[in-house]
C-alpha cells in the first residue's frame, strides 16, 4: 500500500514595488514579462510502507539547496521556500521512483530579482538503497551523503558553488560516480566513503577539489575531464597512485610522483593495498596531486 504524502504550507508573501519596477523594465527591453514575487514555504513528506528500494531524481535550477540522511521510517522530508508567481513544487512517487523539486510554471522573465533566494532542504531515508541523481542549476549546495545507502550517484551542475561531503561509509558497493560540473566552484570531501570503483569528473570551467579520504576498495579508478581552471586531487599517502595525463597548457604539481613509460607512478605503487589510477584531460589550467595521513 502507499502511503500518501504529507503536506503543509504557509504563504510568506512579499512584493516589492522598487523590484517589481525594475522586472518590468528589463522586460520591456529583453522582450519577456515581468511579475511580482509571491515567496511561499511548503512542507513535504512520505513514510516507507513496503519499498524494498528508490530511484530518487532531484531537479532544483537556483537557489540555496541543502541534503543529508533524514529518518529511516522516512523515505524524505523536503521542505522549499519557493516563488509561487513562477514556480511550482514537484513531489511524486510512483513504482519506485522518487522526484523531488521545483519547476517553472508559464513564461517566466529572464531577469528576476531574488531568483537565487529560494531554498530546498530535504533529508533521505538511510533504510533503503538508493539510486540518486541531482540535476542542479545556478544553486548554492551544501550535499552530505553520508549514512545514505547509495546503489549509483549522478550530480550535474551549472554556475554553481558546490560543496559534496561523505561524512560516513556508504554500506552499498556502486560501480560508478558522475559529476559534471559547468561554471563552477566545486568541492567533493571524503568520496573514498562512496565505496565506488570509479569516479568521473566532467568540468567546464572553475576550481575543482576532489578529496579521496575514506578509500577501502583495492583499486579506483578516477577519470577527469576539464575546460579551463584549477584541479586538486588529494590522496591517503597509504594508497598507491598511477596518474596519466593529457594536457594543453596545463601545469602538474605533483610531490612524489616519478615519471615512467609515459605515466607518473608513486613509488608506492606496486605494493600498495590500496591504488588509485587517475586519468586527467585538461585544456587550459593547473593539475596538483596531494598526498596527506588521514
Amino acid at each position: 500500500m502507499r502511503s500518501p504524502d504529507h503536506v503543509s504550507m504557509v504563504p510568506t508573501a512579499s512584493r516589492a514595488g522598487a523590484f517589481a519596477l525594475l522586472g518590468a523594465i528589463a522586460g520591456t527591453f529583453l522582450g519577456t514579462p515581468a511579475s511580482a514575487q509571491e515567496w511561499t514555504s511548503a512542507q513535504f513528506s512520505r513514510q516507507i510502507s513496503s519499498e524494498e528500494s528508490a530511484e530518487v531524481t532531484i531537479r532544483y535550477s537556483a537557489g540555496r539547496i541543502a541534503l543529508s540522511a533524514g529518518s529511516a521510517n522516512q523515505l524524505y522530508a523536503l521542505r522549499l521556500r519557493y516563488d509561487a508567481n513562477s514556480q511550482e513544487p514537484v513531489h511524486e512517487f510512483e513504482n519506485g521512483r522518487l522526484e523531488l523539486g521545483v519547476e517553472g510554471i508559464g513564461r517566466t522573465g529572464f531577469f528576476r530579482s531574488g531568483a537565487t533566494d529560494g531554498e530546498m532542504e530535504l533529508t533521505l531515508t538511510n533504510r533503503i538503497p538508493l539510486d540518486l541523481t541531482l540535476d542542479l542549476g545556478a544553486v548554492r549546495a551544501d550535499l552530505d551523503l553520508g549514512g545514505l545507502r547509495l546503489t549509483s550517484l549522478s550530480i550535474h551542475t551549472g554556475a554553481s558553488d558546490g560543496d559534496l561531503r561523505v561524512s560516513s561509509p556508504n554500506s552499498e558497493e556502486m560501480e560508478s560516480v558522475e559529476l559534471k560540473v559547468g561554471a563552477a566552484s566545486f568541492r567533493a570531501r571524503d568520496l573514498g566513503n562512496l565505496n565506488a570503483a570509479e569516479i568521473s569528473l566532467e568540468g567546464g570551467v572553475g576550481d575543482f577539489r576532489l578529496d579521496l579520504n575514506g578509500l577501502r576498495r583495492a583499486e579506483t579508478r578516477v577519470d577527469v575531464k576539464m575546460g579551463l581552471g584549477s584541479l586538486e586531487i588529494r590522496i591517503p599517502r597509504e594508497a598507491g597512485v598511477r596518474l596519466e595525463r593529457e594536457s594543453f597548457l596545463t601545469s602538474l604539481n605533483a610531490p612524489g610522483l616519478d615519471r615512467r613509460d609515459g605515466v607518473y607512478l608513486s613509488s608506492n605503487w606496486d605494493q600498495a593495498a590500496i591504488r588509485v589510477d587517475i586519468s586527467v584531460n585538461a585544456a587550459l589550467g593547473s593539475i596538483s596531486i596531494v598526498r596527506f595521513d588521514p
